[in-house]
């Protein structure tokens, strides 16, 4: 399947800069024969801490003419935006399809570091799109941190995670290295989107990567302003866990497993 990876210079709260941007990514991956189009977290406006200048509700003109955008295409785009829903602001992933916002996504795990937890509320639902007869999963940037939700999902039984990100320039290794470990913790391909360019006092590099089920990068790193196009076998992943199931030969699972007993050494020849 090609998949299109959008590694994009946000344009700082300006909606509609964005969405002139995003329409010609959306028509250049549809004309490449892309099936999904994967553009980072925030793509609308940059990841803001001010949710009253950020979201947008999903009945609002910006969204619409989002979902417009891909009428009639087979392209599946998952993008990343401030939502607001009464009182309640979130950091969600959109899945749009032919017009419409056919499922979303809201960040579980808040950064802490700038104070997300504050502004947004967690979501607490996972969810699994099942598409050409396989199985993805959208995670955000965040999320990575942690091998929970990855595990979930692979039990599951998905084939690809989607990571859309503001991911800092600062922790570019971290990104690298989270994303070839949770590969290789399901088993599954992990398909990481991260911005250029800076926002909100960060600056961001890019470095947009696949990543096979073994855990290695099937692209190049780099920090420029460009759609990526790749081909991806991700019937891979049901033949590895076939061959080779590791999730299912854990010997212990989470209940069957106790806190580790403690050893006391004293120092000293006592």
């Amino acid at each position: 399947m090609k998949i299109a990876l959008c590694q994009m210079d946000i344009a700082w709260l300006d909606v509609r800069a964005n969405l002139e941007k995003i329409e010609d990514y959306i028509d250049d991956a549809e004309d490449q024969g892309a099936k999904i189009l994967v553009f980072p977290e925030m793509a609308l406006t940059g990841f803001c801490m001010d949710p009253h200048a950020a979201a947008l509700e999903l009945g609002s003109a910006e969204l619409k003419r989002l979902a417009a955008m891909t009428r009639g295409k087979q392209v599946m785009v998952f993008i990343g935006a401030a939502i607001k829903q009464g009182s309640r602001y979130t950091n969600e992933c959109l899945i749009i399809r032919n017009g419409e916002v056919v499922a979303s996504y809201a960040k579980m795990n808040l950064f802490t570091v700038t104070d997300e937890h504050k502004y947004y509320e967690p979501g607490d639902q996972m969810i699994t799109v099942s598409y050409e007869g396989y199985q993805i999963t959208p995670l955000i940037c965040f999320d990575t941190r942690f091998t929970k939700p990855f595990v979930k999902g692979a039990e599951a039984g998905t084939d690809a995670f989607i990571v859309m990100a503001s991911w800092p320039d600062t922790q570019s290794a971290q990104w690298k290295t989270l994303l070839s470990a949770r590969a290789m913790d399901t088993q599954a391909f992990v398909i990481g989107v991260n911005r250029i360019g800076s926002g909100g006092g960060l600056s961001f590099a890019g470095e947009c990567m696949v990543v096979a089920p073994s855990g290695k990068a099937m692209l190049e790193y780099s920090s420029d302003e460009k759609l990526i196009f790749l081909d991806v076998d991700f019937g891979y992943s049901k033949k590895l866990k076939d061959k080779f199931p590791v999730l299912a030969e854990q010997h212990l699972n989470a209940k069957q497993l106790h806190t580790p007993r403690q050893i006391v050494m004293r120092s000293g020849n006592s």
